[in-house]
């Protein structure tokens, strides 16, 4: 018997030695974290500069404004570019840019067509229409159209303008992505 009991003492504090072990590997080591690298600073190589979004003309020749716009298609519009932005590119920048990133491209934009009827879902489909110019040192400026539309939306809320903040949404994603390869006539979102 002593022989058992001697052999579960063991086994005991193996486990105890082994639990002991795998709570200091778990809690990791008592070392400072490592400092975080210092933020990236705004460079011609990872930065877009976008002037103010536009209101334009639509192809039957109205001139869109504010008065236009309830949603505030601009604001909505940048930031979705600026939330989708691809490696390079870290920054959007709104002109003047800082003396770093004055060689940076410029993305113009401007909105030439919008459907937002009030009534969310009720109110018929939400469209916004974009046309875009990128201006960069030493090439010739490459240009694009956009378009998205939305005519059913499940999500909540229901209203006019998280329906166009969808739209508008999509469309940053489409900028951003022709960001990485800008070709020249390019047509982005849905035609």
């Amino acid at each position: 018997m002593s022989g058992h009991s001697f052999a579960a003492r063991v086994a005991a504090r193996l486990s105890t030695a082994v639990a002991a072990a795998t709570l200091l590997a778990a809690c990791g080591s008592r070392q400072p974290a490592p400092p975080e690298p210092p933020p990236a600073t705004a460079t011609p190589r990872n930065s877009v500069i976008m002037p103010a979004i536009a209101y334009g003309t639509t192809a039957k020749g109205l001139q869109l404004s504010k008065a236009d716009d309830a949603c505030d298609v601009p604001a909505s519009l940048r930031q979705a570019v600026q939330d989708q932005l691809l490696d390079p590119y870290e920054f959007v920048l709104t002109p003047p840019a800082p003396d770093a990133a004055q060689a940076a491209p410029v993305l113009k934009v401007e909105i030439t067509d919008l459907l937002a009827n009030a009534g969310g879902l009720y109110g018929g489909p939400k469209i916004v229409q974009l046309r875009g110019t990128l201006e960069r040192q030493g090439e010739a400026p490459a240009k694009f159209t956009a378009q998205r539309q939305m005519f059913i939306y499940f999500g909540m809320p229901r209203s006019t303008c998280s329906m166009v903040g969808v739209v508008t949404y999509k469309l940053g994603e489409d900028i951003a992505q022709w960001l990485l390869k800008p070709v020249d006539g390019a047509v982005l979102g849905e035609r």
